[in-house]
C-alpha cells in the first residue's frame, strides 16, 4: 500500500505542474512569488521512494545475521508462524523471540519480514531446502 501512495502523489504532482502551464489551478500566490503546488507533491513522492527503498535495505537480513542466528531461527520459525496465525503483533513476537532463542529483537523483526515475503510467494517458486522443485 505504500507504493501506491507513492505514485499516486508523483503522478498528481506532475499533473499539477503540467496543469500549471495551462491553468492557474494550482497556483499559490505566497506575496514575492507564486508556486505551483504540484512541486510539493512531487517532492514528498521522491522523498517517499527515498524512504521506502531505505527502508527496504535496512529490513534486509545480512548473512552476517544469518550466520550468527540462522539455526536459531529456524528452530524458531514454528512459533514465530503460529504466533502469528493467533494475530500476535511482530513486535511482541519478536521480544518473545529474544527472550526464547537470545535472538535479537531487529533480527527477529527482519527474519519475519523474510519469512512473510516467502510464505507470499506461489509454490512453484519456493521449494523447502533439500527438495526437488515440484513439476
Amino acid at each position: 500500500m505504500r507504493w501506491a501512495w507513492v505514485i499516486f502523489w508523483g503522478i498528481a504532482g506532475i499533473g499539477m505542474i503540467v496543469s500549471g502551464f495551462f491553468v492557474d489551478w494550482f497556483v499559490v500566490d505566497f506575496t514575492f512569488f507564486k508556486m505551483n503546488l504540484g512541486w510539493f507533491a512531487a517532492l514528498y513522492g521522491a522523498l517517499s521512494v527515498w524512504r521506502n527503498v531505505g527502508l527496504q535495505q535496512e529490513m534486509a537480513l545480512t548473512d552476517r545475521e544469518l550466520h550468527d542466528y540462522g539455526e536459531r531461527l529456524s528452530q524458531a520459525t514454528p512459533l514465530i508462524l503460529q504466533r502469528a496465525k493467533e494475530g500476535v503483533r511482530p513486535r511482541v513476537i519478536a521480544r518473545e523471540l529474544e527472550e526464547r532463542f537470545g535472538i535479537p529483537e531487529v533480527v527477529g523483526l527482519k527474519y519475519m519480514v523474510v519469512l512473510s515475503r516467502v510464505r507470499l510467494k506461489p509454490d512453484s517458486e519456493c521449494t523447502p531446502e533439500g527438495e526437488a522443485p515440484k513439476s
